[in-house]
């Protein structure tokens, strides 16, 4: 795993350290690591963003917090995984926006670190999965966490990578019913009869309208309002 650590309190950082290199060498996990007292130095220094699996920030920094850092490295790389690492134990609902992959306490270090990092590595084995999906005469695979929404037009799907106008979208002949049956364990949610929405790019839920990390907004009917909720509250909850 190649993990990046941020804290400007140096003792700390240098305590969450050794603490890792412990338990990766008990654990047998090989690991790279790149330590850094301030956010603005470690955005500055870091060369590829694509290639770094897990983030450990703090959160309460100077110049720029570990909110606005996690902010900028989703949009950057949306599958990196983000450890919130915090004395400010209240920031935790707060930090449920951008989709961390926990909140340690660093008063508790010592019991939460572990079964995390264990977490981590397993997450980092694990294979992308895909959908295949056929376009006209060409079949085409499509990693699902590339996938921000499905929309319906008239037969046809609409599947909507993070950047992609109507014109660009991937255009499938297929039910939503179908799509639905396929992704709906892999934390999509149908919002509307002509939407299905992946709600790792879910920023926020008005009244009717679901809005995206991209800016985008995705309408919610009243017929699906409570399902999106309790999807919601599931994701917030693993």
């Amino acid at each position: 795993m190649n993990l990046i650590l941020c804290d400007d309190d140096k003792v700390f950082l240098n305590k969450l350290e050794i603490r890792i290199r412990g338990l990766c060498q008990k654990h047998k996990i090989a690991v790279e690591m790149e330590c850094y007292v301030s956010a603005k130095e470690m955005l500055e220094g870091i060369k590829n963003l694509d290639e770094i699996s897990v983030f450990f920030i703090d959160i309460d920094m100077p110049e720029v917090n570990g909110f606005e850092v996690a902010s900028y490295l989703k949009k950057w790389n949306r599958e990196c995984c983000i450890v919130f690492v915090s004395n400010k134990d209240d920031l935790v609902f707060q930090s449920l926006v951008y989709h961390p992959f926990f909140f340690i306490r660093k008063a508790h270090l010592d019991e939460e670190l572990e079964p995390q990092l264990l977490e981590l590595q397993k997450k980092a084995g694990k294979k992308v999965p895909q959908i295949e999906l056929q376009t006209g005469r060409q079949s085409v695979k499509l990693a699902l966490r590339d996938i921000w929404f499905v929309e319906s037009e008239k037969n046809y799907l609409l599947f909507y990578r993070e950047k992609d106008t109507r014109d660009e979208a991937i255009r499938v002949r297929m039910k939503m019913s179908e799509a639905e049956k396929k992704l709906e364990a892999h934390k999509f949610v149908r919002t509307h009869k002509g939407y299905l929405v992946n709600m790792n790019y879910v920023y926020r839920l008005r009244e009717k309208e679901l809005l995206l990390l991209n800016g985008k907004s995705i309408p919610v009917s009243r017929n699906y309002l409570n399902q999106v909720r309790m999807k919601i509250m599931g994701v917030v909850m693993e």
